[in-house]
């Protein structure tokens, strides 16, 4: 069962909708941290208990976003957790595994090592970068197509790349809002490319992940660099002297 029922409506699957709001928010967390993680989808105890509620972890229970030890749940990719950890319903259908993404790491680890070998050994004339490969003519290039997908391979390597990051992982949901603006921003800005993979890659990996906030808001998902808090803190200083209402 994925997560996501993705149609041309893009309607969420009942067991979101039957979770309700505020166990959703904490599905949301508890998976971002299980990716920044590298925990496969299971959740601590200690995790679920600093992120919600007992009601709010009975409710993903209740719904099968998440199992309990010794739980009956089918899928092949639904582990059971240790007593009082939580398994998070299908989530290696849509993410990497811990191995997958060590692998990963330890291949551009290697690449990197064998690169700098590579460039010690040259005589200092000759240049440690080979030439750019050449660039698709214009007449390669096309506008990308109105209903333009990313292949299993792009949305694979942007998932890995977050995991990399210490990103949260993008639920189809999200995958699918953002194809749909990217379609639409490459069309509008008339853009040209003989492959669009490369860049939709691009905007996945610095999407930001949003989870819905209690009362049906929505906030971002993720640790604000000091930059952005020294402006939210500005921003808050200016609705105070303003008697709270924005400027």
């Amino acid at each position: 069962m994925p997560w996501f029922v993705i149609d041309d409506n893009s309607h969420m699957h009942p067991k979101f909708v039957a979770a309700k709001n505020a166990a959703l928010g904490l599905w949301v967390r508890a998976g971002g941290y299980s990716a920044q993680h590298l925990t496969d989808g299971i959740v601590p105890g200690v995790i679920a208990k600093m992120y919600g509620t007992p009601a709010q972890v009975r409710r993903l229970v209740e719904v099968g976003l998440w199992h309990e030890h010794g739980h009956t749940c089918p899928h092949p990719k639904c582990p059971s957790p240790q007593p009082g950890d939580y398994a998070i319903h299908d989530y290696l259908d849509y993410n990497p595994t811990r191995a997958q993404v060590q692998e990963r790491r330890d291949r551009e680890a290697d690449k990197k090592r064998r690169y700098r070998a590579r460039a010690e050994q040259l005589p200092l004339d000759e240049p440690a970068d080979a030439p750019p490969p050449p660039r698709p003519r214009r007449d390669e290039q096309q506008p990308i197509p109105a209903g333009w997908q990313p292949t299993e391979q792009d949305v694979e390597a942007a998932q890995l790349a977050r995991a990399d990051a210490g990103q949260p992982q993008l639920t189809p949901q999200q995958l699918a809002n953002l194809t749909r603006r990217f379609v639409r921003r490459m069309a509008d800005d008339q853009q040209r490319a003989a492959a669009w993979g490369g860049r939709w890659q691009q905007w996945a990996e610095r999407e930001r992940a949003e989870q819905p906030a209690p009362g049906g808001n929505v906030v971002q998902l993720g640790v604000m660099t000091k930059s952005q808090q020294q402006r939210a803190g500005l921003d808050r200083l200016r609705d105070r002297m303003n008697g709270g209402h924005s400027a």
